[in-house]
């Protein structure tokens, strides 16, 4: 097995967590399991998610950031990021919630 076929991806559906969502995504980054990628649906929130998210992607290439179009609900969110995923294995993790650093 390559080691691409090793990388995790986190499934994240977001809506108007600017307060949570900084403390979400460090604790990915802070995973000891380096290989994963991080996509955030943003269902088309109305305050600084996306610029928050927006941040953190133009740091770290392995965060990728998605906008619904219109409110579309967190199972949409979460189907757009499947589609988008390159991982071979996947992991939900709720815009409000943090992981200690080895859960991967």
């Amino acid at each position: 097995m390559t080691k691409e076929s090793q990388k995790v991806s986190i499934v994240t559906p977001a809506y108007n967590v600017e307060r949570f969502i900084s403390e979400t995504i460090e604790s990915v980054i802070a995973q000891t399991y380096k290989d994963w990628e991080l996509l955030v649906v943003d269902d088309h929130s109305t305050d600084k998610t996306g610029q928050l998210v927006l941040r953190y992607a133009a740091n770290d290439a392995r965060i990728k950031y998605f906008r619904q179009k219109n409110g579309r609900g967190v199972v949409q969110a979460r189907t757009r990021a499947l589609i988008e995923s390159t991982g071979r294995y996947i992991a939900f993790l709720d815009a409000d919630d943090t992981w200690l650093p080895h859960k991967l």
